[in-house]
């Protein structure tokens, strides 16, 4: 039992070591992933897809080698194919682990304490193996996930810029006329300024002149009776003409009819 006990551990401790390379190695793929599908969304569609295809292609890979390794580990020389599922492969390494606790407490040959604490150690190097890497795979699955939507978000996105130019069309032409008519009602209004300050300078101008005459009849208050002379003189003349004129008319009438 010394022998073929020896002989497992130095095959568990090449297949943990082993392991522990995928699992790193897996590790690395998916932060790539990880950062690749986060920071999709602010490139281009063909360079996150390039991204996506060749890293999960990678990541599978190293997934089934992982897979037949956790295989290994337990089930002794027994070959895992790759492509089975890791429920499977656990199903496997729950048998396994029941046969080794069935070797190892064989009453025929009792083991040590040390062969116990080994065993016991496979068994929890195992469990944080399997844990690594099913946390791992559950984050990268997200990742893609992640990036699948995205990708159908991003092209649902252009599926509906690509409808937009007409519209956009329609109301950039909108909003040009209407700021053509800002800029004829703005000239309008210009124009009307323009004329209220000048009717403004007019009227200044206007009562300006009122005042200087009105400054000039006061200063000289003897044109204001000359004035009034005149009127009265021309007035008189007028009444004088015109009283003429009618004898003048009634003698000619009587006249003419032999009054």
């Amino acid at each position: 039992m010394s022998t073929a006990w020896d002989n497992g551990r130095r095959h568990a401790r090449a297949l943990e070591t082993a392991l522990e390379g995928k699992v790193s190695s897996y590790s690395k793929l998916a932060a790539v992933i990880s950062r690749g599908t986060s920071s999709s969304a602010g490139s281009s569609s063909d360079s996150a897809a390039a991204l996506d295809e060749e890293g999960v292609g990678r990541y599978k890979l190293v997934e089934e080698e992982i897979e037949e390794l956790l295989g290994k580990v337990h089930l002794g020389s027994l070959r895992i194919d790759g492509d089975l599922g890791v429920l499977k492969h656990l199903s496997k390494l729950e048998q396994a682990i029941d046969d080794l606790v069935t070797l190892i407490n064989s009453p025929s040959q009792p083991p040590s304490s040390s062969m116990q604490h080994a065993a016991q150690r496979h068994r929890e190097t195992l469990d944080d193996y399997r844990r690594d890497f099913i946390r791992t795979r559950n984050n990268v699955d997200q990742a893609v996930q992640r990036s699948n939507l995205l990708g159908s978000v991003r092209k649902d996105i252009n599926d509906y810029k690509s409808s937009l130019p007409s519209q956009t069309d329609a109301l950039l032409a909108d909003r040009g006329r209407i700021d053509s008519s800002h800029r004829m009602m703005d000239d309008t209004l210009n124009q009307a300024y323009a004329t209220r300050e000048d009717f403004s300078s007019q009227r200044t101008m206007l009562a300006s002149i009122d005042s200087r005459m009105g400054g000039v009849l006061s200063q000289m208050p003897g044109i204001n009776s000359l004035i009034t002379m005149i009127r009265t003189r021309r007035r008189r003349d007028t009444i004088i003409v015109a009283v003429v004129i009618g004898g003048c008319m009634l003698l000619l009438l009587g006249y003419m009819f032999g009054f």
